[in-house]
């Protein structure tokens, strides 16, 4: 998968499974990719579900997808609901043409 990860790489697969490396047969739907960015910053959310238990701590995560490839993510636990623990990915970075973003390096 590409370094910058964007909010278009993956609403597309909103709705389908992301395997976990290293957990055998432990896979997360993501179940919706919502966009909060306005003129200066890019910021969206990556939200997850799995199963209640057991559920995965706070931290980096390597996932597959069949169409998007490998990925790192640092997922947060949200808590439970009906459909098992829901985990969040979130994103916040400056448009690289936002007036106020910081020199290249």
């Amino acid at each position: 998968m590409k370094e910058l990860l964007q909010l278009a790489d993956f609403t597309p697969h909103v709705h389908t499974r992301f395997s976990v490396a290293g957990l055998n047969d432990y896979y997360l739907e993501l179940t919706d990719a919502v966009d909060f960015s306005n003129r200066q910053l890019e910021q969206f959310s990556l939200n997850f579900s799995g199963v209640s238990s057991p559920w995965l701590p706070q931290g980096l995560y390597a996932l597959t997808h069949p169409s998007l490839g490998e990925c790192s993510l640092f997922l947060v636990p949200n808590g439970p609901d009906a459909s098992g623990m829901r985990y969040q990915a979130a994103f916040s970075r400056f448009r690289q043409d936002s007036p106020v973003a910081p020199a290249q390096i």
